[in-house]
């Protein structure tokens, strides 16, 4: 008989604290500094920026076992089902049920159950709930679902069977055979790796129709099985097996919801990790990612309105007709005007815009009938959550977005560097922030906005024996890292280090830094980018030393 957990008949999902603690306590949870007599609508307040009105609370982060979460949605009864990758690994991630309600102290308390602590699955990202109750995820080889709670003891189903809802994209060339298993996964040649194997999902009001990001199996098409055809068209977004591409998953008007057409709906789009339906008008919104180019202002984001048959320019393309380097001999930017359907919203370079959510809720009149988008990219234009203005039926109607979450950069013993993922609608108004650098939950709610917490002038003193033991360090990290992490982009080692210290930086543990984690796991830089950076495995045995003599030098 499989194990189940029991959701208590008290669950009160985010019912505010009456009573300030009388005895209030500083502590701290996915970096950041919390205290107990500082409260955003009954949760520990996070000491982020916001609008007006506005405030940011910690709902959960690592010391409830996050490390990667992604998104989330919640269910009538109120409980919020989230995807936890895990990390870029086969077989380590689960879905956790999170609750809030009082214990029987009386205490106000956050509860979270996995739902698979021995069944791992693999890289799980998008998720969302038919009106049966039972819950959609997506993974690299298909979309799978299943009932977490049983409808009548309200007991959660624990490693409880998944069914495949469908996998058509999966027999494409660019995943087939990749993640069968662990050992398929890992014995993989890196240069043939799937760059954007993540699985996103949206759906309409009455879930007749669903909406399944295919990120594209490189960056530019410049690497991985077959790429540039005889005539110089892209095959991974030109097949019919359309990677880099949107597809639409017709499902039967019943209880089954059985997959009765599956087709790629849109293609020319490198990675839709930002997709949404409009809950009115059906109108199908995505965010695009797009090239990884050097250029701090290129290439732009993008919100695209995505319509069947259309191609929205990846990878011959990008910004406002400019032709991506890998096709200045193939392609001109009048076709880039002509042939491919053009944004409705440039949005800033590198903000990687993850997250997308039409409010309508009450309790947060500032952003009502608004659009929300999470920027989680780390370049300057990155870290934080907008607002843009829309119709009545979902379109964008002005480039001119409102911040809502931001300031949202490193403080250190304050607060980590914000990066957003999903952003979800909670069942009382209020806004569920997925975290996945920190490991963190947040909500954004009504309340007093957090105050501006000043930084320590001390804190910017760097020794000169760590500056010396960085300057090694200095091209290494230009030439492998910059392109992802601002911090390396910097001038000078100090302002390096600097932007460093809060982030990847653990000064009061400088052994657990991530910077040196990551770095002696061979997880930094990424396996699926190494080619491009002409950086091998042997490059390891030369920087890992340096990067150990440099984490020495924090010792105190």
């Amino acid at each position: 008989m499989k194990a189940k957990a029991v959701v208590s008949k008290w669950i009160i999902v985010f019912s505010a604290l009456t009573a300030v603690q009388a005895n209030a306590e500083v502590f701290e949870n996915s970096g950041y500094r919390l205290d107990t007599s500082v409260l955003c609508d009954g949760l520990p307040q996070a000491p982020v920026a916001t609008l007006e009105g506005l405030c940011v609370g910690v709902l959960a982060g690592k010391k409830e076992g996050f490390k990667m979460p992604r998104y989330a949605v919640q269910s009538k009864e109120g409980v919020i089902y989230v995807t936890e990758m895990g990390g870029w690994a086969f077989g380590r991630g689960t879905v956790y049920a999170v609750y809030r309600g009082k214990d029987s102290s009386g205490v106000e308390k956050t509860a979270v159950v996995n739902l698979f602590p021995t069944k791992k699955l693999t890289m799980p990202n998008g998720i969302i709930i038919d009106p049966e109750g039972r819950l959609y995820v997506g993974t690299p080889t298909a979309v799978v679902r299943f009932q977490p709670r049983d409808p009548k003891t309200g007991q959660f189903n624990i490693d409880t069977a998944t069914e495949v809802v469908v996998n058509d994209f999966a027999q494409s060339i660019f995943r087939k055979g990749e993640y069968a298993s662990a050992g398929s996964y890992n014995a993989l040649e890196n240069r043939l790796k799937n760059k954007h194997p993540l699985i996103q999902m949206a759906a309409n009001r009455d879930f007749t129709e669903m909406y399944i990001n295919v990120g594209a199996p490189s960056d530019d098409c410049g690497s991985g099985i077959k790429t540039i055809d005889e005539n110089g068209k892209c095959i991974q977004s030109e097949s019919a097996l359309a990677s880099a591409a949107v597809w639409k998953v017709t499902l039967s008007n019943d209880t089954q919801r059985k997959a009765v057409r599956v087709i790629p709906f849109s293609r020319g789009l490198r990675n839709s990790m930002a997709l949404t339906v409009h809950p009115i008008s059906g109108l199908v919104l995505q965010g695009e990612n797009g090239l990884d180019l050097p250029d701090e202002e290129r290439p732009y984001e993008e919100l695209n309105i995505l319509e069947e048959g259309k191609h929205y320019g990846w990878p011959y393309c990008h910004s406002r007709g400019e032709v991506a380097p890998g096709f200045k001999n193939k392609v001109t930017g009048e076709m880039c005007a002509k042939n491919f359907a053009l944004p409705k919203i440039f949005m800033p370079a590198h903000t990687a815009p993850l997250g997308l959510l039409y409010y309508k809720g009450e309790l947060l009149p500032q952003l009502k009938n608004k659009l929300l988008v999470g920027w989680h990219g780390y370049q300057k234009y990155g870290q934080r959550i907008v607002a843009y203005p829309v119709d009545e039926l979902g379109t964008p109607t002005d480039s001119q977005y409102q911040e809502v979450v931001f300031g949202w950069k490193a403080q250190e013993g304050v607060r980590p560097r914000g990066a957003p993922t999903g952003l979800t609608a909670l069942n009382d108004g209020s806004v569920l922030v997925l975290d996945d650098k920190n490991g963190a939950l947040l909500r954004i709610s009504s309340g007093k906005k957090a105050d501006e917490i000043s930084e320590d002038p001390s804190k910017s003193h760097i020794s000169e024996k760590t500056l010396q033991a960085f300057e090694p360090l200095v091209p290494l990290v230009k030439k492998n890292c910059a392109m992802c992490h601002s911090q390396f982009q910097k001038a000078t080692a100090k302002e390096m280090v600097l932007e460093m210290k809060g982030t990847m930086l653990n000064l009061s543990s400088p052994a657990e830094s991530s910077f040196w984690l990551r770095m002696k796991a061979k997880e930094m830089p990424p396996e699926m980018i190494r080619p491009t950076l002409n950086f091998h495995d042997k490059d390891f045995d030369e920087v890992l030393p340096k990067v150990e003599a440099f984490i020495n030098t924090l010792q105190k």
